[in-house]
């Protein structure tokens, strides 16, 4: 069981490793898509996260020139949807239940008039 002291440490390493990462996201990302990963991290951590390894390792390998754009962040956010097999439009099926009198098949609206 580590102590308190190890426990610090681990804590102070990780939060040091979090800064260094917030600050190459700063240098690489334009200010909207900084923003939209900013949005993506509070509904899809996972997601965010997976974009962000992939931009940190492409700016340390050196493939990437320039900032990264808003554009440029949509395809990558899309071809990580591909990967992970998650569809881009999500479908919706709503299915009504019919009960004994709720059919329109009875409803005669010629009073109404």
């Amino acid at each position: 069981m580590p102590s308190a002291a190890e426990m610090q440490q681990q804590q102070a390493a990780q939060q040091q490793q979090e800064e260094m990462r917030a600050s190459i996201l700063d240098q690489i990302l334009e200010p909207a898509s900084k923003e939209r990963l900013t949005r993506l991290n509070l509904v899809r951590k996972d997601k965010a996260r997976a974009v962000e390894d992939a931009l940190i390792k492409a700016a340390t390998s050196g493939q990437l020139r320039g900032k990264v754009t808003e554009e440029q962040l949509i395809g990558m956010l899309e071809g990580t949807s591909d990967a992970n097999g998650d569809t881009k439009g999500k479908a919706v099926s709503v299915q009504r239940r019919n009960y004994g009198m709720d059919s329109d098949d009875d409803d005669n609206d010629d009073d109404l008039m």
